[in-house]
């Protein structure tokens, strides 16, 4: 993954290269972001943070619902979402009940939509938040 530079490479700002590099993320941590990012490249677990975004606890059968999918196939996706610290669970006698972990979820997810729509009027993603849901 490192490319080594050869030496007839002109570096413009060896401070500034020497800076960024040393405030670079450890690779442990980069590896936990990727962790983050391939938890929400799945289709189905992006449409389960986008159902609780609006809602907050949803149990597994109004999941299913909502998504037209089985509760088994909604079962196996929030447990890779647990998984990853991005939902948490509540549970109410046998049933369980899902929610994002917290507002930074959420805040990815709309900033993803924001950005994806953006200078595009075409689409008009209903997203839940704002500034009242900023306070954690």
């Amino acid at each position: 993954m490192t490319e080594m530079i050869s030496a007839d490479s002109a570096v413009t700002d060896q401070a500034l290269v020497d800076k960024i590099k040393n405030d670079l993320l450890g690779v442990d941590d980069i590896e936990l972001v990727a962790e983050f990012f391939k938890a929400l490249s799945d289709p189905t677990r992006l449409n389960i943070v986008n159902a609780l975004q609006l809602h907050e606890w949803l149990c597994v059968s109004d999941l299913a619902a909502i998504l037209g999918m089985s509760r088994s196939a909604i079962s196996h996706q929030l447990s890779y979402l647990r998984l990853n610290d991005l939902v948490r669970v509540r549970r109410d006698g046998k049933r369980a009940f899902y929610a994002l972990s917290d507002n930074h979820v959420k805040h990815v997810f709309a900033m993803a939509v924001e950005h994806i729509c953006e200078g595009d009027e075409t689409h008009a993603p209903v997203v839940s938040g704002g500034e009242a849901d900023d306070a954690e």
